[in-house]
């Protein structure tokens, strides 16, 4: 590691030295300078230096300790400032827009969802809406905003352009570029799932993970590779389509346009019309976990059945990227206590042998909010100007507390 950060310009040192005392701050709560410098591993004069920026841009608060009892001052205690500004993560949906405010620290100060229209243009003017309309309830203007992040179920280039969006109906759409003609804010857009990743490694259940898949259900089914301490891409930038891999050669029909693909019997619109055809009509996800609890015998049996189909999609992961954990989230957690036994049937006998038990399968602890609170860990990064794999080398991320793992 210490070569690695010989080859960082200042500038970056700067920037990623004020990222590692900013999260430090937001993973404890409050902390001591003399703390910081135990989390973070920075020397005490560069602590002190950050200190003296974040608190003169006026987002830390300062507190005194309780009394511990021993003689001498009690230390002073540090924490991000709950009213330093917001930070604005949302999600587009084929259905839903969903906006969260929250505080600089990730804390969700008020949220709003409405309907998106048609067009991506219809879409952009429904977010801007949310916007406004959080903005009015908070009592805060553009001036309070400091950065907005967007997830979207759709293949995104590195440049934030939309290539397609099959249950969009959206293709080649400049969001990027749309978004910053319209607000003067950082804007920060990305695909929903990679979205996803990113909220469980700042705020979930991925913490403590290097690498880990998540899997996240709404419209469709997306997923994302978080590998070596950073979300994978790929060359194109289109990496993770975990819900395009075909489960079920020339099965029910995808909206991507091909057969068999697992997005066309896990996706929530794919699990109501499987259970149309077996005469039960339930809305949606969270209605299929009310049947399932109340012990719905046809919906047990499909849940069952789309269990095992991603439960052999996991095991070959597992198989090929050897993951610590992988993370089920977006609405599609509301149905994953039902998936799971099929889930560790099938990776107990398909899975190669060396692997098995070795990877954690979980629901997002994040739930629904999973890509909504990846667009606030994007406007987080959109803030810092530094992307939180960078920060997390040293394993900075990690559960409060946590010592840095120190790397050559």
């Amino acid at each position: 590691m210490a070569e690695y950060r010989q080859r960082l310009n200042p500038a970056l040192i700067r920037r990623l030295n004020v990222a590692r005392v900013f999260h430090a701050l937001r993973l404890a709560g409050a902390a001591s300078q003399s703390e910081l410098v135990r989390t973070t591993g920075l020397d005490p004069a560069t602590v002190s230096t950050v200190v003296r920026q974040l608190r003169d841009e006026g987002w830390l608060t300062t507190t005194t300790a309780p009394s511990s009892g021993r003689s001498g001052r009690p230390p002073t205690l540090l924490t991000i400032d709950r009213d330093a500004g917001i930070l604005i993560g949302a999600r587009l949906e084929p259905e839903l827009v969903r906006v969260l405010a929250t505080t600089l620290a990730g804390e969700t100060r008020a949220d709003w969802q409405g309907r998106p229209g048609r067009s991506a243009a219809d879409a952009l003017d429904t977010l801007s809406t949310g916007v406004e309309a959080l903005l009015t309830q908070l009592g805060l203007t553009w001036r309070d905003v400091k950065a907005v992040g967007v997830g979207v179920p759709a293949l995104m280039s590195h440049a934030g352009r939309v290539a397609y969006g099959p249950n969009l109906r959206w293709r080649d759409v400049p969001l990027q570029v749309r978004l910053d003609e319209r607000w003067s804010v950082p804007v920060a857009v990305d695909n929903d799932s990679s979205a996803a990743a990113l909220a469980e490694k700042l705020f979930g259940e991925a913490r403590e993970a290097r690498d880990f898949v998540v899997i996240a259900g709404h419209s469709g089914i997306g997923g994302a590779l978080y590998l070596g301490g950073r979300l994978y891409r790929g060359h194109g930038g289109y990496a993770g389509e975990i819900g395009h891999v075909r489960v079920e050669p020339e099965g029910r029909r995808c909206g991507c346009g091909d057969r068999g693909c697992l997005e066309a019997y896990l996706a929530e619109r794919a699990l109501v019309a499987q259970l149309r055809e077996r005469g039960r009509r339930l809305r949606g996800y969270e209605a299929i976990a009310a049947a399932a609890l109340a012990g719905d015998a046809e919906v047990l049996t499909l849940l069952d059945e789309v269990g095992e189909r991603l439960g052999r999609v996991i095991a070959d992961l597992i198989d090929v990227l050897d993951p610590e954990l992988v993370v089920l989230a977006g609405a599609l957690s509301h149905v994953v206590p039902w998936l799971l036994p099929a889930i560790e049937r099938v990776e107990g006998t398909e899975a190669l042998r060396a692997y098995r038990g070795r990877c954690r399968v979980k629901a997002s602890t994040l739930g629904t909010e999973a890509v909504t609170m990846g667009g606030v860990g994007l406007a987080m990064e959109a803030v810092l100007s530094l992307p939180s794999w960078l920060v997390d080398q040293e394993g900075l991320l990690a559960a409060p507390g946590r010592e840095p793992t120190r790397r050559a």
